[in-house]
């Protein structure tokens, strides 16, 4: 119940921190988030416009999506004046692609402050990018 509760604590904060800063589709969608992440030393940042462990992420500024099939990622939100708590996430696809490239999530990249605490995102992703000759 705890792993739920702090993931939709992650995620509303997440949209609440972002509503307002969209400009552009796919990150007008009601739910989108926006996570940086950096492959192959080229930061990219994704819109996700949903909630399952293994949602494409839109590439902001382009046409391509990248396909998430493994991760080990950590959530954590800290309270205003609370304490921290944290989430980890390691799930990976049964069959994985084989061109795959595995990127960083940086916490100083996916820092997210609100009134009503602090979330952060960070850890690794795995999966490709489509068209698959484009980032």
């Amino acid at each position: 119940m705890l792993k739920r509760g702090l993931l939709l604590a992650v995620i509303l904060l997440a949209v609440g921190v972002f509503a307002q800063a969209s400009s552009a589709d796919p990150t007008n969608a009601k739910k989108s988030q926006i996570v940086t992440a950096v492959c192959g030393g080229q930061q990219v940042q994704v819109s996700v416009n949903g909630n399952g462990a293994f949602t494409p992420g839109h590439v902001i500024g382009g046409t391509s999506v990248f396909v998430p099939t493994a991760l080990d990622v950590t959530f954590s939100f800290t309270p205003t004046g609370g304490t921290t708590q944290s989430e980890t996430d390691t799930s990976a696809k049964q069959n994985q692609a084989k061109a795959t490239v595995t990127c960083d999530i940086p916490a100083a990249l996916n820092t997210f402050t609100s009134p009503d605490g602090t979330a952060t995102l960070s850890g690794t992703v795995t999966g490709f990018f489509t068209p698959a000759n484009t980032k």
